[in-house]
């Protein structure tokens, strides 16, 4: 079917309600394609249409790229919002490409409302490219996949209208207009991996198998039925698993699954949590630690933005931890939230607790977890050693350092907001002040720790 402004607004009404359309605009064939269609039929659309324009400033022809689009908006009264974005910072991780890809998208999300929805020209072509690449990386169905039609953005949608047409019916609809466009250099550079596609690979493939673009694109249909199907029936097994407690999961319980589903599991847990997904090397060496462990054995599997570990019997997500020192001591007046380092949270003091009253005025400091803390809890009999509370509570050994421990007058009086030390508690608790631990990010692992902690008013 060739491509027409009826077919592009029958693609555009199954989206559904669209407050506001943004049209990503780079100046090539595709987009400019895209961006004059919209134009065209822009009284039947039923929301506002504007352009974007990323400006990587990766080449030296950008500056004139960015005036051709501004004067090719003016043309066809689309407002346009030109975005600059520096990818230097990503490039040496990432590469070019990825890099760019990156920074574009991260910019382009931050620009969606609610309800608005970021329209881009990839086109059948480019859709069987992407396959390629994916298989020569060695995904999975999910990768396989490819781009999909529609996808969550920022706060809004990103769609895809033009992945049911080739790029000859884009060209074909260009050239019949008499469209202007840029041309890009790098998309027929074969240094870079879609190039080296574009220009080597896929002719020679159509040379023997015709229509190939078209089979890859139905192959990536195919992919996302399949890692859709895998993607509901982890959520279920990650329910089953981890409903109530977030952050870790009973190993006996995810050993029974199958060896690929609980691959799915855990990279939908971390998913989930929004947290990177660890490579195949890295997650079946998780699973061939755990399957090759004795009860209670320590383990730890890493990757760039987390681990897993396993501490007794459950395996626990633990997103990456900042660099953190223990011996820090931070005054406090108890009047004022107190901001903790390394991304630990807020403490707050606040009435009705086992703290006694008269505690800042003793003098307040916070500190964390050092050699010969001991601590006799307030309802239970002699001093302990933090270790020993922080084992008997199922708190995992790397959060015990993190944990803020309040003192009053230089004696350790709170453990965090669990525990108050006898020596500086109240007799009347209606009197007394508590301590609130606001706990963002990874650290709601501690309070997902099984057997939960005792409230204070409850150990008395």
């Amino acid at each position: 079917m060739p491509f027409s402004e009826h077919a592009l607004l029958a693609e555009l009404r199954s989206l559904g309600a669209v407050t506001r359309f943004h049209a990503g605009y780079s100046g090539g064939l595709d987009s400019s394609v895209l961006l004059h269609a919209l134009a065209g039929c822009r009284e039947a659309l039923g929301a506002p249409l504007d352009a974007v324009h990323v400006n990587h400033a990766l080449l030296p022809e950008a500056a004139s790229w960015t005036a051709h689009c501004r004067a090719s908006c003016a043309a066809l009264g689309v407002p346009l919002t030109v975005i600059d974005v520096d990818a230097s910072s990503r490039r040496a991780a990432l590469g070019v490409e990825a890099a760019a890809r990156q920074a574009r998208y991260d910019a382009l999300a931050a620009l969606l409302a609610p309800g608005e929805c970021l329209l881009v020209a990839q086109h059948r072509d480019d859709q069987a490219e992407t396959v390629l690449l994916q298989l020569f990386r060695g995904s999975g169905p999910a990768g396989l996949a490819a781009m999909p039609r529609v996808a969550p953005l920022g706060k809004g949608r990103l769609a895809r209208p033009l992945l049911g047409f080739a790029r000859a019916d884009l060209r074909a609809y260009a050239d019949a207009r008499g469209i202007r466009f840029v041309e890009d250099p790098s998309n027929a550079d074969p240094r870079l991996a879609r190039g080296f596609l574009r220009a080597e690979v896929l002719p020679r493939l159509e040379a023997h198998w015709p229509g190939l673009r078209k089979t890859l694109a139905r192959a990536a249909r195919h992919a996302a039925d399949a890692a859709a199907i895998i993607a509901e029936r982890a959520g279920e097994d990650l329910g089953a698993l981890a409903a109530t407690t977030p952050w870790r999961m009973p190993v006996g319980a995810l050993a029974r699954l199958s060896l690929p589903r609980r691959r799915a599991v855990l990279r939908h847990w971390c998913e989930a949590r929004g947290l990177a997904v660890p490579d195949a090397a890295r997650l079946d060496e998780a699973l061939a630690q755990l399957a090759g462990a004795r009860s209670g054995a320590a383990i730890e599997v890493a990757w760039p933005g987390g681990s897993l570990r396993r501490y007794r019997d459950a395996l626990w997500l633990v997103p990456a931890l900042a660099v953190h020192d223990a011996g820090t001591r931070l005054r406090w007046d108890g009047e004022s939230p107190l901001a903790l380092p390394a991304g630990l949270g807020t403490l707050r003091l606040a009435p009705g607790g086992w703290l006694g009253r008269d505690a800042p005025q003793a003098g307040l400091e916070v500190g964390f977890r050092t050699a010969g803390l001991r601590c006799a809890v307030v309802g239970r009999r002699g001093h302990r050693d933090l270790k020993h509370l922080f084992q008997d509570a199922g708190v995992p050994p790397w959060l015990r350092d993190r944990v803020p421990l309040v003192f009053v007058g230089g004696q350790l009086a709170c453990v965090g907001d669990r525990w108050v030390c006898a020596e500086h508690a109240t007799r009347e608790p209606a009197a007394g002040l508590a301590v609130e631990w606001e706990r963002p990010g990874h650290m709601a692992a501690w309070a997902s720790a099984a057997p939960p902690l005792a409230p204070v008013r409850d150990l008395v």
